[in-house]
């Protein structure tokens, strides 16, 4: 019996090409076991988003050989694509996978074979039917990213927009319907730009109609996307259509004008907020989640109050706080007037402030209301309570019975803290 175990790091996507590995090594035999015990076969999916991410994979893959030095060891992803030759040169590393290559990966360590160049076909050959210890399923519709904001690496490493078929996806999404997901989130690396490279012929629009009119489906949620890829026409659609969860996550990364231009991101502070008050206008009490990161590179005292305002004024249920890490290969990374650590650490104290405040206060909002959430499949661990996300994405700790995990329930809010949401099954 051969055993394979995975570590993956980032984001949505990796999580999801690690579970389309996965799918393909079980069909060759083999049987997972978890990364703290000896496999005969580690996959390691790596982040290349921060040069910590990339001491973190090397980290990773020292770490499995010296559990197992007989074991087979596999790099692939964003790290394995930017920068191969170190990943080679570490002691113990058997294939270094590509990201045009994954598709092919049982094949290659079965085999033991040199893959054939890959096809447009093959490219796009990763495909799930399960997501294993998730009770929300992930479906990838497109990868890369044309956007080449000033700090980030990964429109150089994913290349660019790539769209997955329309059929694809909607045999992808019947598969994890008939498997039990009540939930199905799309994501990509640029989400918003699904169909860009086809000229129109897909459009994020019709993948959402397409799923919306799946039986079994209860919720579709959208992972990421960018403020100026929403248009009055998916505002109307999450209005109309029941399943689609009033749950934004917009990335802001700055709500100071000057910084955003140097960031190379393509609207203005106004923009974003605007385009939030045109979803109030039209849906009730959505959710809007975001990113920001904190010092980067020219960021002053003034620049940071305009961030602390703005996310003030959107009145984000939940944020994303990042200190700002250069990475070499950027245009960001080459700029001179970085702030120093421990500003950027304050910064950061402060926003995580304000993120709790106007986490608990949208929270507010609901209590004493009742909610669906659906239930995971795991209980929490400090509670022993069952717990599951809202529609707006609002974690709520419950009593009730097991029979009820992966199901929609109805819950009432009855107590809200900073840290815990609790309510009663209904």
């Amino acid at each position: 019996m051969k055993t394979c175990a995975f570590i993956t790091l980032g984001c949505k996507v990796n999580q999801y090409e690690t579970q389309a590995i996965r799918e393909a090594l079980a069909a060759k035999g083999f049987v997972e076991t978890i990364p703290e015990q000896a496999a005969d076969l580690y996959v390691i999916n790596t982040c290349t988003v921060t040069s910590a991410s990339d001491e973190k994979s090397r980290q990773h893959i020292k770490r499995v050989k010296r559990k197992n030095p007989r074991a087979i060891v596999v790099v692939t992803g964003c790290y394995a694509e930017a920068d191969a030759r170190t990943i080679k040169n570490i002691d113990g590393v058997d294939y270094v996978i590509t990201k045009d290559e994954e598709a092919q990966l049982a094949e290659i360590v079965s085999r033991d074979t040199v893959p054939r160049v890959p096809t447009q076909e093959s490219i796009y050959n990763l495909k799930i039917s399960h997501f294993a210890g998730h009770t929300r399923a992930f479906l990838k519709i497109e990868d890369g990213c044309d956007m080449y904001c000033s700090y980030c690496i990964i429109p150089y490493v994913r290349g660019g927009i790539k769209s997955r078929r329309p059929q694809d996806i909607l045999e992808e999404a019947r598969r994890l319907i008939d498997n039990g997901y009540k939930e199905i989130i799309l994501t990509g690396i640029h989400l918003g730009a699904y169909g860009k490279d086809t000229q129109g012929a897909y459009r994020l629009l019709g993948v959402i109609q397409m799923l919306s009119n799946l039986s079994g489906l209860e919720r579709l949620r959208l992972s990421s996307i960018e403020v100026n890829e929403i248009t009055n026409d998916l505002i109307d659609l999450v209005m109309h259509l029941g399943k689609i969860c009033p749950h934004f996550h917009i990335p802001l990364q700055s709500g100071d004008d000057f910084i955003l231009k140097r960031m190379n991101r393509k609207y203005t502070s106004s923009q974003y907020l605007e385009t939030l008050d045109s979803i109030r206008s039209k849906i009730d009490s959505p959710s809007f989640t975001t990113d920001v990161i904190v010092g980067f590179p020219g960021e002053k005292d003034e620049h940071i109050e305009n961030t602390i305002n703005l996310c003030k004024n959107a009145g984000f249920s939940r944020m994303h706080i990042f200190p700002f890490s250069a990475r070499e290969g950027t245009p960001a990374a080459k700029m001179t007037d970085h702030c120093q650590p421990q500003i950027i650490k304050t910064r950061r104290s402060r926003l995580d402030a304000v993120s709790k405040t106007l986490a608990y206060s949208y929270k507010r909002r609901f209590l004493n209301t009742c909610v669906k959430v659906l239930a995971e499949m795991e209980r929490d661990p400090k509670t022993n309570k069952l717990c599951g996300y809202s529609e707006r994405y609002i974690k709520v700790l419950f009593d009730g019975p097991d029979m009820v995990k992966k199901s929609l329930v109805s819950v009432r809010i009855d107590e809200i803290t900073p840290s815990f949401t609790m309510g009663t099954l209904q």
